[in-house]
Parts: structure tokens; sequence; C-alpha cells
């Protein structure tokens, strides 16, 4: 089958309403996406991206607020934009080619039999959002939502035993008393300052899944910002998430590597599987996606 051919641009949508400042209507940006005569917009999604670059944006508005809102939400004036792309100013117009980047990947995915291009731009504005997700956030929900699943286990199994008293107490502060608002890492971290042997006694009684997900996520969460500094996303203007996309691409293979060094063979490799399991659960692997063990696209 002949590759699809792929055009993707960014413009200004003149149908959505308009935010008017100095006597220029500002509008949202969207994404023009086209395989072989199929197309579809969605909403260009720099207005989220662009948050870590608030300092970088003072060279483009002199400290104009007003102007910086329009930028935060994703708005702006034909004039600005035309500036901002032919001039390439950072970090705008490196963020919108990092998107397309991100756009490119997923749609260049084959088609499993039967699809047609049509299916895959169905499916694009979903996939964007997930494959552009934060890893360690993705992890860090999944590992909370079993960890106090099986607490409420523990908590059953111990609330009418003697010799249990002691963990039954540890299980129901937990369950009860801790703000499960904040992320899994803060949780465990902190509390584990205060009553590591009870946090221990606790993991006694977990599953050995959720016990191996923990200790690799733990791990790589002191890794997370080394990562990232790595890859230069700031430096280069990229979507600074460590996504789902940067996972297959890059990270895996560095996060593996440093998995080996510390841990061993063995276990750094189970380590990454039970870190790559989850996110492939948590995304949900599409037919567009690419199979395990299939090369992943370059990211340039």
């Amino acid at each position: 089958m002949a590759e699809n051919i792929i055009s993707i641009d960014h413009f200004l949508n003149r149908q959505e309403k308009s935010k008017t400042y100095q006597s220029e209507n500002y509008y949202p940006v969207y994404i023009q996406l086209k395989v072989e005569g199929n197309q579809k917009q969605i909403r260009s999604r720099i207005n989220e991206h662009l948050k870590i670059y608030r300092s970088d944006l003072d060279r483009i508005t002199q400290r104009d607020k007003r102007l910086e809102k329009l930028i935060l939400s994703g708005f702006f004036s034909q004039t600005l934009f035309d500036k901002l792309m032919n001039q390439e100013l950072f970090p705008i117009y490196h963020l919108l080619n990092d998107e397309k980047n991100v756009l490119n990947a997923i749609l260049s995915e084959k088609e499993s039999p039967g699809k047609n291009p049509s299916d895959n731009l169905g499916h694009v504005e979903k996939e964007y959002k997930r494959y552009t997700l934060e890893i360690s956030d993705v992890i860090d929900i999944r590992i909370k939502k079993q960890y106090r699943e099986e607490l409420h286990g523990i908590f059953l199994q111990s609330i009418d035993h003697e010799k249990d008293k002691k963990l039954f107490k540890i299980v129901n502060y937990l369950i009860h008393f801790v703000n499960w608002d904040n992320s899994f890492y803060y949780f465990y971290n902190n509390t584990y300052e205060i009553i590591p042997s009870g946090l221990k006694e606790v993991e006694n009684r977990l599953s050995k899944e959720l016990l191996i997900v923990m200790k690799a996520y733990l791990a790589l969460h002191t890794q997370i910002n080394l990562i990232k500094r790595f890859l230069e996303k700031r430096e280069l203007g990229k979507i600074s998430t460590l996504s789902y996309l940067d996972w297959r691409t890059s990270v895996k293979d560095i996060v593996g590597k440093h998995f080996v060094r510390l841990f061993g063979r063995e276990k750094g490799l189970e380590y990454l599987n039970a870190l790559d399991t989850v996110l492939e659960e948590k995304v949900e692997i599409h037919p567009l996606h690419p199979r395990r063990g299939s090369q992943p696209p370059d990211r340039k």
C-alpha cells in the first residue's frame, strides 16, 4: 500500500468567537489535518504547552499582560501570528512545530486491515491528548487507584483479627485520614518519614504486581527531571511533558538502561516492563498505534 500523504497546518479559526485588543481581532489557533483527501480540523493545544514558557513570552509581549493573557489562552491576531511564524520566534513557533511532529507520528502509523485514512483522522484528537499525557501522572494515578483498592481489602481482612490489630489501625488511618487528592509519590514519601514500619507492614500484604510497579515508579520519579534536561525539551521549545510518545521513542530505552545499572538486568527489566504495561493499559493502544516491538517513528 502506498504511504499516505499527510498535511498538517496551523491557522486562525475565524469561525470561532474572537477577542478584541487594540483594535485587532484575536482568534484561537486550529490545526488543519489532511490525509489523502480526507480532512479534519482540531483545536491546537498550544495554550496548554505554553504554560512553562511564560518568562520567554516577555520578548514577544514586551510585558504587556493583556497580550500575554490572550496568547496563553491560545488566541492570536493574524498580524502577530504571521510574525511568529515568519520570524520563527521562540517558543511559539517551535511548540507549534512540535505539535505537528506529534500529530504526524500518530497519523503516520500503518492502518490495520480494512482501515482507511478517515478512520485515523476520526481518532486523532483523542489520541493527541493521550500521546501527550505526562507519563508520571498516568502511572501515579494508576498506582494510587490500585493501592487504595488493596488497602480496603486489607482493612476487611484485618477488622476482626486480634493479631492484626496494629495493621488495622494503620490501614484505617491511611484510608480515612490521608488526603488522596495528593499524588501517590507525595503520599508515600511523606508518610514513610512518619511511619516507615507501618508502611512496610502494609506492603507485606500488597500484591506482588502492585509492589513491583510501586518500586519501579519510585525509582523512575527520581530520574524525571534528569531525563527532561537530557532531552532539552524546554531549551528546544518542545512540548514539555515526558509523554507516551517520548516513552516509545526514547525514554523507555533511557529508563531501561538506568534500571539495569541500578538493579541488575533481571530486576531492572522487570521494573521496566511493569511500567510499560501500565502505560499501554492506560493509553489504550488503538490499532493505529504500533504493536509492541515495532519500530517507532523518528521524532525530529
